[in-house]
This record gives structure tokens, sequence and C-alpha cells, in this order.
């Protein structure tokens, strides 16, 4: 965990400090496509996506009609802006779309209403299972996509990014570049909280990215 004196001007941080009316007119002046949810237990400004994000695609694996209706399909609108954010550096690798397991995951129903969660309770975060890309962006030639479970093995409470960083592993163009993009989302300050497979065995598959309000750190592990 990292203080940081001028996290407030970073991009979470602004996004993060958002109210539901401010957010909604930052996602219209982005030119962002959405639809209100009419309620969210949990969820201050809830949203679903029918369109891309600044040119990408985020979605869960489910089929269209029931992407319309499941719960982990919403997003809160500030996390959205974070991922508005994040698309210009993929699309920069010619990714176009970011396959999900989730973002909210609905609180109990002892919930108390109106009261706001955080992480997926909240729809403050979303779990990146897969990045999808058809083409290089240079030549025009095929390339695989990212799959994190694949391309990411675990060393648990290693760090992520920086000198003391271990090389990546599998050491395949997908294993560094999958390592790059964790760095720099890192380097830009996109999201308050990033885990990676390096965290603990349950993000042994996805990259946890999550939108905090109220904090004054950052966290990446």
């Amino acid at each position: 965990m990292v203080f940081d004196q001028a996290w407030a001007s970073t991009p979470a941080a602004r996004a993060a400090a958002l109210d539901r009316e401010q957010c909604f007119a930052e996602l219209r002046a982005r030119k962002i496509a959405f639809t209100e949810v009419a309620s969210a237990r949990g969820v201050l400004a809830p949203v679903r996506l029918p369109a891309d994000v600044g040119g990408v695609v985020y979605r869960t694996e489910l089929p269209v009609a029931q992407r319309a209706q499941a719960p982990w399909d919403v997003f809160d609108c500030r996390v959205v802006l974070a991922l508005d954010d994040w698309s210009s550096k993929l699309l920069a690798r010619g990714f176009s779309e970011v396959i999900l397991f989730s973002a909210w995951r609905p609180p109990p129903k002892t919930w108390p209403q109106g009261q706001e969660a955080t992480r997926h309770p909240g729809a403050l975060a979303v779990d990146v299972k897969k990045l999808v890309r058809a083409v290089d962006p240079t030549t025009g030639a095929p390339r695989s996509d990212i799959v994190v479970e694949r391309d990411w093995a675990p060393r648990l409470g290693a760090p992520v990014c920086g000198g003391d960083a271990p090389a990546a592993n599998p050491d395949t163009v997908e294993g560094r570049e999958i390592r790059a993009i964790a760095c720099e989302i890192e380097d830009a300050h996109l999201f308050t909280v990033m885990l990676t497979p390096h965290y603990d065995r349950a993000h042994h598959n996805h990259l946890h990215l999550e939108i905090t309000p109220g904090v004054t750190w950052r966290l990446t592990r």
C-alpha cells in the first residue's frame, strides 16, 4: 500500500470522488453509451454497457440476452470511467475486448437499502480473465489473445513492477505483454487497487481492478 500526497490528482482518485450525477454527466461528456440500472443493492451509480467503452468492449462470457439481465455485467459509473481511461492503452496494443468474470456481485439481501458498498458488492471492481485481439495493429497479422491464467504464472508475494519484480513467467510474448500491461496500469494510476496472480491463490486466473472512494492510498500486489 502506497500513500501518495498527489493521489487526489490521479485518474483513479478523480473518478472515485464523483457523485452519481457528476459521474453520469462525465459519461455523457465522453460519449460513452450506457443504460442506467433502476436499482442495484449497494451500488451508487449502476449502469449497463450496451456498446464499447472508448473502443473496447467490457463484458462477461454470458450470451447477450443473459448479460442484459445478469448482475455480473452491472458496473458502477466510476469504474466505467477508469475502464475508459484504460481503453486507449488497450487499443494501442490491438485489443478490442476485455472478458470479465464479473463486475457487480450483489451484497446479501440484508444489506441496508441505500447504503453504498465497495469492491464487487459496490460494482466498483472488475475481474479481468482475458484480453481479446484479432490482429497485430502494426502488421495486420493474427495474434493470440492474452489469458491471465495461461500467461501469468503466480509467484505469491513477489512484486509486480519495478526492478525487484521477477521476469515474466512464462517467458512468452503474451506472458511479457500481460506484465507490461499491468505495469502501464500501475504507472498511470488508473485504478486504486490492482491485485494480480502474485497476490494470493484466489487471484491465479484474473486481474482485479478496483476504484476505491475516500482513500489516499493505492495498492498493487
